[in-house]
């Protein structure tokens, strides 16, 4: 009985402790998203495509918009972290650069959340994964 314990003792203790290897694994955000976001003043949406790749240490990406002011633009500070994907880059206005910060919840192949610019400037912003 005593061996039938111990063992039961070490089963529950392994799948607890796979568990929540599990659970603490981060997603893989490695690929090409597209989607829209809402511009002031503009009147429809900007269509965007954000271009992430894993590499040792974390991922590096770029952005491309359809208004024209980002052209595989260079994303900044990526980190990923409890699904929630944090960036930024520099957005051309036309006359000056401004830096721009967003923040997105990642669920399967789907993100969304929003950006917000150093002058103020914010809006909702959803994206898929290409497959």
């Amino acid at each position: 009985m005593r061996k039938t314990t111990s063992f039961m003792t070490l089963f529950v203790f392994l799948l607890v402790f796979s568990s929540g290897i599990s659970f603490s694994q981060e997603v893989d955000i490695s690929g090409t998203w597209k989607g829209e976001t809402e511009v002031p003043d503009a009147p429809e949406p900007d269509k965007l495509t954000l271009v992430i790749e894993k590499i040792e240490g974390g991922y590096t990406g770029t952005i491309t918009d359809s208004m024209g002011m980002l052209q595989e633009e260079k994303c900044e500070d990526i980190e990923l972290k409890d699904n929630t994907l944090t960036l930024n880059f520099n957005v051309f206005t036309g006359e000056e650069y401004m830096r721009d910060y967003v923040t997105m919840t990642v669920k399967g192949d789907k993100m969304s959340g929003y950006w917000e610019s150093e002058d103020g400037g914010s809006g909702e912003v959803e994206l898929e994964r290409s497959k």
